[in-house]
């Protein structure tokens, strides 16, 4: 019996260290991520995640900017760091009030233009389904009479609704390809210079060639 004690007491210490050798560069990880200012914003899954805070700030410059030439921003990384990022803006700009209102919309691979349009104009007061308030609301008395609104009218009804906002922040996760802002009624540049749109995704040719957004930032861990 000792004898088989003695020879696991090698292995057990070995374990040790082993275990001491990983806490050790995990600790080291840690301090070299805080070196270079970045938060640990998710730890509890057993999975951090970490947002450098430059890229927030890129983020944040990119939003405050009041140019039709950088309405559109790209964040391209990780799914869940870009969304982590994107998150931490949006609760910036709360605090700071820099839109009056923000949206945000998850597009999938094949996006629901529809739900798209309903979940952006839930978000700023626009009812699709109340036929009598969106006459109202718009002047637009066709479309309170119409039994069902097409895409295109539902676009209409949303860029007008939104161009009653001096700013707002349109949020979309997760592109994976080219979506058409046009087609969803979201209006931005000469047609509303206060609409910012932050786009994330993890192709960077989705953002650059296919969407060409006029600011990209790049969040890699």
């Amino acid at each position: 019996m000792e004898a088989c004690i003695s020879s696991m007491v090698p292995q057990i210490k070995k374990k040790q260290a082993m275990e001491t050798r990983c806490v050790s560069s995990e600790v080291w990880q840690r301090k070299q991520r805080e070196q270079r200012g970045w938060d640990l914003i998710c730890g509890s899954s057993g999975v951090d995640i970490y947002i450098d805070n430059k890229v927030k700030e890129q983020i944040m410059s990119a939003l405050s900017v009041r140019d039709q030439g950088e309405n559109i921003i790209g964040l391209c990384g990780p799914k869940k760091r870009v969304e982590h990022s994107a998150q931490t803006a949006i609760r910036r700009a709360e605090k700071d009030h820099s839109f009056q209102k923000i949206v945000t919309t998850t597009v999938t691979k094949k996006p629901d233009i529809t739900k798209i349009q309903t979940e952006i104009g839930n978000a700023i007061g626009l009812n699709f389904n109340d036929k009598t308030y969106v006459a109202v609301s718009t002047g637009c008395t066709r479309f309170g009479n119409s039994k069902r609104m097409i895409t295109a009218e539902r676009a209409d009804l949303l860029c007008a609704k939104m161009k009653e906002l001096q700013t707002v922040l349109i949020v979309m996760y997760d592109l994976h390809g080219r979506l058409n802002l046009g087609e969803i009624g979201i209006p931005f540049g000469e047609d509303h210079n206060g609409c910012k749109i932050l786009l994330t995704s993890t192709s960077l040719e989705v953002l650059s060639k296919q969407m060409k957004v006029h600011k990209l930032i790049r969040d890699m861990a």
